[in-house]
């Protein structure tokens, strides 16, 4: 009797093993499958509730923190506009592939993603360079080395451009696409990130001052500086943005992100009163924003 009970629970420790193992890293897997098998019937219960709690509690415990990930996430709303989702949806199983699927098949699929524009997967080619297979490991650094090499030469090129020709706007916009193109690909490391966010700005500063006529200009100009700590040119940016679209909803989306950052929340809720009580015709990812400081009542004053 004993015996069995014991094979059942073991049986038991061991189909959960193999489910963690889907879904979870191996050393996790194995700690979940040492605590079930010494702990009959509580351990398993244990991590069925941990598992349902955590699908339960979405709301971050620090809701300004969650903000910030809010309004990051619509900063990045024009950048995805630009994926093709036909595509996004076609390249999906390859990172199922990478680990899913035999070293063949793991071979033929990052073979044929390097046959293609491969500039917005690199999250999928810096999981394949940690594959237990050398050659995969190896298509995934040649790919992840040569994205790198194209935007170096991008980057360079358009920065000869500019050197030529400071006074260009077509010069300053290809800078500026190329280099926004380069921040959001993943590849550059901490430091050449920040030093090509500082060019950033300042690029996008050399144009505003020629043509303010472009929204999403000043939108990328005041993120960055916010981004940078740059606060002083950020409040510059934000006066510009407002004077020069007054009757637009976007410089007051970037002054709630801008007080918010300074942790001004006085003046981040006169913002959110105007908005409340505006005649402006507001758009949802306004109104969603307002939501979502209402639907948590806080009190910022």
């Amino acid at each position: 009797m004993i015996y069995s009970i014991i094979l059942i629970q073991l049986l038991i420790s061991l189909i959960y093993f193999a489910f963690c193992l889907k879904y979870l890293e191996i050393q996790e897997s194995i700690y979940r499958f040492i605590i079930v098998l010494v702990l009959p019937v509580f351990g398993l219960i244990f991590f069925i509730l941990v598992g349902i709690f955590k699908k339960i509690i979405k709301v971050s415990d620090n809701i300004l923190e969650s903000y910030e990930k809010y309004i990051k996430d619509s900063d990045e709303i024009s950048y995805v506009k630009g994926i093709d989702f036909k595509e996004e949806i076609n390249i999906v199983p390859v990172t199922d592939s990478l680990f899913l699927s035999s070293n063949k098949d793991k071979r033929s699929y990052l073979i044929n993603l390097l046959k293609k524009d491969y500039s917005s997967h690199i999250k999928v080619l810096r999981k394949a360079l940690v594959s237990d297979d050398t050659e995969i490991s190896h298509y995934a650094g040649a790919a992840i080395m040569e994205i790198k090499k194209q935007f170096e030469s991008l980057l360079k090129s358009a920065n000869e451009k500019y050197e030529n020709n400071k006074d260009d706007i077509e010069v300053l916009r290809e800078y500026i696409d190329i280099i926004k193109r380069y921040l959001n690909s993943g590849i550059p490391d901490r430091v050449d990130y920040n030093e090509y966010k500082i060019t950033y700005s300042y690029i996008l500063e050399k144009f505003l001052l020629k043509n303010p006529a472009i929204k999403e200009y000043f939108s990328e100009k005041i993120s960055c500086d916010i981004e940078l700590g740059n606060f002083e040119s950020a409040k510059e940016f934000c006066k510009k943005f407002s004077f020069y679209f007054p009757n637009d909803e976007e410089p007051y989306l970037m002054l709630m992100k801008f007080f918010y950052a300074t942790n001004n929340y006085k003046s981040l809720n006169k913002v959110i009163d105007f908005l409340k009580n505006t005649k402006l015709k507001l758009s949802e990812k306004i109104k969603n924003i307002l939501n979502y400081w209402e639907r948590f009542d806080i009190n910022v004053h």
